[in-house]
């Protein structure tokens, strides 16, 4: 199963991801390489050419891997799409959703909780958060990606998450 963390900056998706991949035998955690790149650089922003090293990187990071039960990613197309939209404006195909960078399932995390302060986060105002989360909920309806939204107290979302991977592998499981 491929499971994504998308969402705002500061609304929970390394603190889930981190959290999931605890929870679950045999799986992969894949970070954000954006985070990666950019503290490798010792940078606060992207340039142009910074993100299209970054999206090809992540790209090549969504490939699907045999190896493991499930695999976690602490970003997703989504987040690339939309970080180009509000920065950039780069025509990439490698920005498309397809195959390659597929989930199983999505969790939208909602701005609902204190955003926190980190040199790589640029966006503190809760009607900003709240402006991308329902682009990022427009973008994963009109691409008819399976996601749940998780909004409410961290318990809240931690039992949202674990009911959701249940009832795919329960759908899984009755199908074969």
């Amino acid at each position: 199963m491929r499971i994504a963390f998308t969402g705002p900056e500061s609304s929970g998706k390394t603190t889930f991801s981190k959290w999931l991949s605890e929870h679950l035998s045999n799986c992969r955690l894949v970070n954000e390489y954006a985070r990666e790149y950019l503290e490798e650089q010792k940078i606060t922003r992207a340039t142009a050419d910074d993100f299209q090293k970054i999206v090809e990187q992540q790209q090549s990071l969504f490939k699907v891997s045999n190896t493991y039960s499930h695999e976690i990613f602490d970003t997703d197309i989504f987040v690339l799409r939309i970080w180009n939209d509000e920065v950039f404006n780069l025509k990439l195909t490698a920005l498309a959703v397809n195959e390659a960078n597929s989930m199983d399932i999505h969790f939208l995390c909602s701005p609902d909780v204190k955003w926190e302060a980190d040199p790589l986060r640029s966006a503190p105002d809760d009607t900003e958060r709240q402006r991308l989360f329902e682009k990022y909920k427009s973008d994963l309806i009109q691409s008819h990606s399976n996601f749940v939204v998780l909004s409410g107290e961290i318990e809240t979302k931690k039992r949202m998450i674990l009911s959701s991977i249940q009832n795919m592998l329960s759908k899984d499981e009755k199908r074969k």
